[in-house]
């Protein structure tokens, strides 16, 4: 007996996961991602929760929490102000929520990323600082993943450029040895 699976399951599985992967690869914009805020929202949240696991591997969990929401509200509030200044008001919802997404997901492979890194090297080794030593790449990834996504959201290549620059300083760097 064949298994009957509505249409619109089906549509939204060949459009919306297939427009995250496209990103994540930085093969397509997020202009096939659907105009919605329960998702914008959604993607937000599912954002600010794995960052604050991610940090919390590492930190307290208040300064976790503060980690995860403020760097979901920077991500967010800075992309709606940002925006519609480039005349791209259009892309506002999209745009935040291809970023959460992303972000989203690189949160998470650096999750298990840790886990994998702290069953392979014992404690007695200098694990943290090899661990950031090696989850740098990501970093490099989360940059360019951002300015792939600003440049989708019409943005010249050197306010991309800038502005995921100063994203990542800001959120990975200083936020991050701030809330210590």
């Amino acid at each position: 007996m064949p298994i009957n699976v509505p249409a619109a399951w089906t549509n939204w599985a060949n459009g919306t996961p297939k427009a995250f992967l496209d990103i994540l690869s930085l093969e397509g914009g997020q202009g096939k991602l659907p105009v919605s805020m329960p998702l914008m929202g959604g993607s937000l949240g599912v954002y600010a929760l794995l960052q604050t696991f991610d940090h919390l591997l590492e930190h307290s969990f208040g300064g976790s929490l503060i980690y995860g929401l403020a760097s979901a509200a920077i991500v967010g509030g800075f992309t709606a102000l940002l925006l519609p200044r480039y005349d791209a008001r259009d892309r506002v919802v999209q745009t935040i929520t291809a970023l959460a997404g992303v972000g989203a997901v690189i949160a998470l492979v650096s999750i298990l990323l840790h886990f994998v890194f702290a069953v392979a090297l014992p404690p007695p080794l200098p694990t943290q600082r090899l661990v950031n030593f090696l989850l740098f790449p990501l970093v490099i990834w989360n940059f360019f993943a951002f300015t792939f996504i600003y440049r989708h959201a019409k943005l010249r290549s050197l306010p991309a450029f800038a502005i995921s620059a100063t994203f990542v300083l800001v959120v990975d760097f200083i936020l991050g040895r701030l809330l210590h």
